[in-house]
């Protein structure tokens, strides 16, 4: 028999269907999109929460009680460990004793000023030419500078902005470096004057 006109044994495939009957995912890739752009979102709100919440500048430290470290140092020094009389608004961070350059024997404070900048202090007796070096970083001679009536040498290091002021008297030295010039320097030579004279050991010399 003819079988022409008789309908195919196999059913026709329509749009949007596999040969299977199966559906095709149209949207498939749509939903790939609106995953990633909620993600985006997410991330996008969790960066704005991190942004406003507020952040310290630095961590503080609490400041170093240097009359208490003067004391311990005392046993270990030739010489009246000095405790300066300010300067006002400077936070101490840091009073110890160190055997530094030439293994010379140094009494050490450092401090934070009220604008931020760093300085330290120095005291030491028999110093050497390669601890004078090494405490103003090598720093180029700079002329001398007189305060109260007593004549101190100049330090600069220019490549750090390193400032010193060094004066020596009876074999012990006293030396302040740090940033903010000899402005800043000035002060606290004057406040470790004045803490020396107050407890009764001008330069160190005990009686």
């Amino acid at each position: 028999m003819s079988t022409t006109g008789r309908p195919s044994d196999s059913p026709s495939v329509a749009p949007g269907e596999d040969p299977r009957g199966v559906p095709r995912q149209r949207h498939s890739g749509g939903n790939v999109r609106s995953m990633v752009l909620s993600m985006a979102v997410i991330l996008g709100m969790v960066l704005v929460v991190v942004w406003l919440i507020p952040r310290p500048n630095a961590i503080e430290q609490p400041a170093v009680d240097v009359a208490n470290a003067a004391q311990g140092a005392a046993s270990q020094l030739p010489f009246a460990p000095v405790v300066p009389d300010g300067p006002e608004g400077w936070t101490a961070t840091s009073a110890n004793v160190n055997r530094s350059t030439d293994g010379v024997v140094t009494w050490h404070i450092g401090y934070r000023t009220d604008g931020g900048k760093y300085l330290a202090l120095e005291t030491a007796q028999d110093t050497t030419r390669t601890w004078l070096r090494a405490q103003t970083q090598s720093g180029d001679a700079q002329g001398e500078q007189t305060i109260g009536g007593e004549v101190w040498q100049r330090y600069l290091q220019p490549d750090r902005e390193r400032y010193s002021l060094v004066r020596t008297q009876d074999g012990q030295t006293l030396l302040v470096t740090g940033e903010g010039g000899y402005g800043v320097l000035t002060e606290l030579v004057q406040a470790a004057e004045a803490g020396w004279t107050k407890a009764g050991t001008p330069w160190g010399v005990r009686s």
